[in-house]
């Protein structure tokens, strides 16, 4: 395997870690504004690296390593991809969030393909694989953009990058004390029940800083609305992710640093 660096951009900062033997090691967060910061930092963590991973949150075309629009990094707009290997003289591969996060479900054992992956920090990511864990696209260059899901219950009426992001969250907390994560985990199983039914998933990964923070919270609500399913529509397994690096994780498939689980 290649050695190399894989970076997270997302709305609560940038992680950035070193790829060994196909492992993602030496995490840490990382200040950066411009594409020379980022270039900077990737050579601090190794001055000669085979090859640089970026999941970055917003709209990227990945296929030409451009960045269409970011709520996190809006200076990184652009050719991103050209702007990093001028800069570090090594392959450089740039992903939306949502896809990184699903290429993470390919270096988890014994998970069953297709498989949806949603990421829940400050807003929202997702991602999706088929049957040989290959990513799903829609129609157009970039991954998908599931945050304009409108979310109806009894406690919002708004898009799901903030009904289910760190706002959405805060709001319910703010309103609700110590009943927010259950209002919040049967919202979050009520979008889950849509999706499931769209996509047809054998596997559901749920990470992100908001998975690791409400924990077991999540979990009755969201496989009581999940066995609610009609029974036409196979019941998924959820996979609760403990890290709140995951999309180091998929970064590092995308980027050729380390390889798919064998199934």
């Amino acid at each position: 395997m290649r050695d190399g660096v894989v970076v997270d951009m997302g709305g609560s900062g940038t992680r950035i870690g070193a790829v060994v033997d196909g492992h993602v090691v030496r995490v840490h967060s990382a200040h950066v504004a411009t594409a020379e910061d980022l270039a900077a930092a990737v050579l601090a963590v190794d001055p000669v690296p085979a090859g640089v991973g970026v999941s970055l949150s917003g709209s990227v075309d990945a296929d030409r390593g451009r960045v269409l629009a970011s709520r996190a990094a809006a200076w990184a707009e652009g050719d991103l991809r050209a702007e990093l290997v001028s800069r570090i003289e090594a392959p450089v591969s740039v992903i939306g969030d949502g896809d990184a996060h699903a290429l993470a479900m390919t270096r988890l054992p014994k998970v069953r393909y297709g498989g949806i992956a949603i990421s829940l920090g400050a807003a929202l990511a997702f991602g999706a694989l088929n049957s040989h864990g290959a990513l799903i696209h829609p129609c157009g260059v970039t991954g998908w953009d599931m945050g304009h899901w409108r979310i109806v219950d009894d406690h919002t009426n708004t898009e799901a990058w903030w009904a289910l992001g760190g706002h959405g969250l805060y709001d319910l907390e703010r309103e609700h004390g110590d009943g927010a994560a259950e209002l919040y985990a049967y919202r979050l199983a009520s979008f889950l029940v849509d999706t499931v039914q769209m996509f047809r998933p054998q596997t559901v990964l749920l990470t992100g800083g908001i998975v690791v923070g409400l924990g077991e919270a999540l979990h009755g609500p969201v496989a009581e609305q999940l066995n609610t399913l009609p029974i036409s529509v196979p019941t998924p397994r959820v996979v609760y992710s403990p890290s709140r690096d995951t999309a180091l994780f998929g970064a590092a498939v995308a980027a050729g640093l380390a390889l798919p689980e064998m199934r």
